[in-house]
C-alpha cells in the first residue's frame, strides 16, 4: 500500500539543540504535516503506521529566490521523518502549545502517524523542484513498504 500526500508549506527541518516539537519555529510546520499525514493514513484505511522497511519520498517544490534560504534538503529529511514517527518521550513535557489544543488531538506527539519508528526507513528520494516565482511553496510525501 502506497500513502502520498500534500502539504501546502515548507516541511518541518531538524536543527539546533531544542527539540523541533518544542520550537516556535517549527511545531506548527509538524503539526500541518501531521494533520494532512492523519487525512492520507484515514483515507487510505490504515489504522495503524507501517511497522516494516518503508521507502520514503519527498518533494519540495519551491520558487527559485527560496531555494537556498528555505533550508537544506537534508534538514528536511530529519524533519519529515521525526514528525511521522511519535516524539521522544523525553521531550513531552516541553512541547509546543500547538499540540495540546483541542482541535490537534489527532495529531497527538505520542502517537505514530505513519511509521513506528525512522530507523525502518530503508530507502529515501528527497529533492527539490524549482516552481515559478509567484507560486506557494509546498512538498509531497510517498510512504510504501519496502
Amino acid at each position: 500500500m502506497r500513502i502520498e500526500f500534500e502539504v501546502e508549506s515548507r516541511p518541518p527541518k531538524k536543527h539546533g539543540e531544542k527539540s523541533m516539537w518544542a520550537r516556535d519555529d517549527e511545531a506548527p510546520y509538524i503539526a500541518l504535516l501531521r494533520k494532512s499525514a492523519v487525512r492520507a493514513r484515514d483515507k487510505a484505511g490504515l489504522r495503524d503506521c507501517f511497522r516494516c522497511h518503508v521507502k520514503l519520498e519527498l518533494t519540495v517544490y519551491i520558487p527559485g529566490s527560496r531555494l537556498e534560504s528555505a533550508g537544506d534538503l537534508d534538514n528536511f529529511i530529519t524533519g519529515v521523518f521525526d514528525s511521522l514517527q511519535a516524539a521522544d518521550p523525553k521531550v513531552m513535557k516541553w512541547l509546543h502549545q500547538v499540540f495540546r489544543e483541542p482541535e490537534n488531538e489527532d495529531i497527538d506527539p505520542r502517537i505514530p502517524l505513519l511509521i513506528d519508528n525512522d530507523s525502518r526507513i530503508v530507502s529515501v528520494l528527497a529533492r527539490k523542484v524549482l516552481i515559478d516565482e509567484g507560486q506557494p511553496m509546498y512538498y509531497t510525501v510517498a510512504l510504501e513498504p519496502a
